[in-house]
């Protein structure tokens, strides 16, 4: 095998996405990295920059610079800054840099975006919809109640075998959630009983996967995605964005607002960290606000016993 041009981005970049599929790292992250990567050598080369003379004084005043005027977007150069310290971290391992110019980086600080959510009024709309007499109909539906359910991810849904769906134990299987991490997610009593009649109607096959499409060929992405856009436009949804993601932070939502804990949110999710979870909580604080206004355990104690907190008070007067 030749040996790579180490002042060349492009060659450096092969060798690291390459290196990412040793690791067994995600589809989706290696193509980021390689998007990222195409990126930011554009950037260099926009700037007559070459990567061995980049300096952290560098990065900071002109490279960085440059991804800001790019994009008004922060979410992006902050992925831009972590492929950086992957790629860099990578240099300094196969020896190709002395250190990881790149390690001292902090990401910019982001507000929190909007997470649309579907209503209950949406959501009646949407599981009105399929025509459950029919195979699609009824399989689209699943999807749905599926997604409500537990919260999963497109990805993780379309991977779901028949193997993963644990009736007796009411747990769905994530086998390769985010970061290829597995966890098991409880489902209750209707979606356990739904799932059943769908296996049943699903049949034998010689896939293991449980959504299939009519020839009997496993449902992917695409095709969901597809499915669950058509079915709110003809829902007429509006004013929310039309998402696999948007049942997603949809289950987060009203997991909350119906009394659980952010403890036990985090695992269903699947979220690496608590932070992350508890974004749902800042972005829902006055839904929260107000189901407390509901169900406060004092305010619920003087509706039950008026009398004591008024002789508090006549004491007081």
């Amino acid at each position: 095998m030749s040996q790579p041009n180490v002042n060349d981005w492009s060659s450096l970049s092969r060798l690291f996405l390459v290196d990412c599929k040793s690791r067994n790292l995600a589809k989706t992250t290696i193509s980021r990295y390689g998007k990222g990567l195409k990126k930011i050598e554009q950037l260099l080369k926009a700037q007559n920059l070459k990567w061995f003379d980049l300096t952290p004084d560098l990065l900071s005043h002109r490279l960085i610079p440059s991804m800001l005027n790019e994009t008004s977007a922060l979410r992006t150069v902050n992925c831009h800054l972590a492929i950086l310290k992957a790629f860099f971290a990578f240099l300094v391992a196969e020896k190709y840099a002395d250190c990881n110019i790149a390690d001292g980086l902090k990401p910019f600080k982001t507000h929190l975006s909007l997470m649309h959510t579907f209503t209950d009024a949406h959501l009646m709309r949407l599981f009105a919809e399929p025509d459950r007499s029919t195979f699609t109909g009824f399989r689209n539906y699943m999807m749905m109640l599926v997604l409500l359910e537990t919260g999963i991810r497109l990805s993780e849904l379309t991977q779901l075998a028949i193997t993963d769906i644990l009736l007796d134990e009411e747990i769905v299987r994530v086998r390769q959630g985010k970061g290829r991490k597995a966890r098991m997610v409880p489902i209750q009593q209707t979606v356990s009983h739904e799932l059943q009649l769908y296996l049943l109607e699903r049949g034998t096959l010689t896939t293991d996967r449980l959504w299939v499409t009519l020839d009997n060929r496993p449902f992917d992405e695409g095709g969901i995605r597809t499915m669950i856009s058509r079915i709110c436009k003809i829902a007429n949804i509006q004013g929310v964005q039309c998402s696999c993601h948007t049942f997603r932070h949809t289950f987060a939502k009203k997991y909350l607002l119906n009394g659980g804990d952010i403890f036990s949110l985090k695992k269903i999710l699947g979220h690496s960290r608590i932070e992350i979870t508890e974004m749902y909580v800042e972005l829902f604080s006055r839904d929260l606000q107000t189901q407390h206004e509901k169900y406060s355990p004092l305010e619920q104690m003087i509706q039950e016993f008026p009398s004591i907190f008024i002789e508090s008070e006549v004491k007081r007067g």
